[in-house]
């Protein structure tokens, strides 16, 4: 079977969420895929139980590494597959994901793909669950965000290429200015699928919680050197739009009592 999509797992001391994430690669009803693991080196049990699984990695780069994005860029220039994505070793995509995403590339001529998302706990139950939302170039250049999540994100070899990748200089928003470059740019065909398709692991371990301060003040020096509006007004208009088909979601998330995101 032609592998058409390449998934990328980046994994540095892993082993307490990777043998979920792989089981839920196990899962897949779409069998057509790459699995490329990228391990910066760990020094706990995560390339054992990577080894011991029975989910096929059909590339394996082990090597010390300059951070996530760096590793995610070796794992993109060793794919093989025409559509790309890349999942966390904490986050699982749901069984069902790969399947209905190849079938969306292949029954349309789009660029970027995108669905919704749900926020598991540290053991794997659903806390609620966020709709992506298939916005136009402008409106997202006012939004100043994509509205959707990485988790949920899939692109073509050929947009990858032109985004220019992930920027290793980077180490917290290179994949937010990867998706915003393909966003703003007005020739993106993106399409939508109305479904969960990745699932984000909130935990106090999660990189994106412990550091939330110094992400935050990357992602500001990140969005200044892209092309986004500045209009308080229009912003406010694309983020209540934003709200009001997530607000089943805010509103479990306002009362979810768990590590929260």
């Amino acid at each position: 079977m032609e592998k058409l999509i390449s998934v990328i797992v980046p994994v540095y001391n892993g082993e307490k969420y990777i043998t979920d994430t792989l089981d839920s690669l196990l899962r897949q009803t779409w069998r057509g895929f790459e699995l490329i693991v990228v391990d910066g080196a760990s020094t706990d049990r995560t390339l054992q139980l990577v080894a011991e699984h029975p989910q096929t990695v059909d590339v394996l780069i082990s090597e010390k590494d300059e951070g996530m994005y760096d590793a995610l860029r070796k794992g993109m220039e060793a794919a093989s597959g025409k559509y790309l994505c890349y999942i966390n070793s904490d986050d699982r995509l749901l069984p069902y994901a790969l399947e209905k995403v190849v079938r969306k590339f292949e029954h349309g001529n789009f660029d970027l793909v995108f669905g919704d998302h749900n926020f598991i706990s540290e053991t794997g139950d659903i806390a609620y669950a966020y709709k992506g939302i298939n916005l136009g170039w402008k409106a997202i250049s006012y939004l100043r965000r994509v509205p959707f999540a990485q988790q949920s994100a899939f692109w073509t070899r050929d947009a990858y290429r032109k985004a220019g990748g992930f920027d290793k200089s980077m180490k917290y928003s290179a994949d937010s200015k990867f998706l915003l470059t393909l966003c703003l740019d007005p020739t993106t065909r993106k399409g939508y699928i109305p479904a969960p398709l990745g699932e984000y692991r909130m935990h106090g371990d999660s990189f994106s919680v412990s550091v939330t301060d110094k992400m935050i003040a990357e992602h500001k020096r990140m969005a200044s050197a892209l092309p986004l509006k500045h209009d308080k007004l229009r912003k406010y208009f694309y983020e209540m739009i934003t709200k009001v088909v997530n607000a089943r979601g805010i509103y479990k998330k306002m009362t979810y009592k768990g590590t929260k995101f």
